[in-house]
């Protein structure tokens, strides 16, 4: 409890965030509970992701029953995690949690969504998307000048 105490306390302008998602063709077809440092933190499933303000550092992501990954965080870096599968002849696939670059991750990132509510399990991750609304932009056949 004290640990998810000191998350909330960091989800201040002084946090590094953490991104973490599943395209839509992933094989988590249902809710999957995700931990950071050990603390259960949020649930996710294909074609979602969350975002999760952590304390400046490394920390470690991981999917129950699956592989995780250590993450540097860093204040004004965004980061970002995907969950995967891997197979391997003759066996079920396993989850696997892996970084991606950001320039990768956020092409990806637009066709996913923001998880329910009902999913956040932590102070620590956002109810809602943190990023910034996309300014729509319309298309004309006339250059500007």
């Amino acid at each position: 409890m004290i640990h998810l105490a000191l998350l909330a306390l960091f989800a201040s302008q002084d946090s590094a965030r953490i991104f973490v998602y599943a395209q839509r063709e992933s094989a988590a077809r249902s809710w999957r509970p995700i931990l950071c440092d050990g603390i259960l933190v949020a649930k996710l499933k294909r074609g979602n992701f969350f975002a999760i303000n952590v304390p400046p550092g490394r920390h470690m992501l991981s999917v129950a029953n699956g592989v995780g990954t250590f993450v540097n965080a860093t204040v004004g870096n965004d980061s970002f995690v995907r969950l995967d599968s891997q197979i391997e002849i003759g066996e079920s696939p396993a989850l696997v949690m892996g970084k991606v670059d950001p320039a990768v991750a956020r092409q990806e990132m637009r066709f996913v969504l923001y998880i329910d509510p009902k999913q956040v399990l932590s102070t620590s991750v956002s109810k809602a998307d943190p990023r910034p609304p996309v300014e729509p932009r319309l298309k004309s056949r006339e250059p500007r000048p």
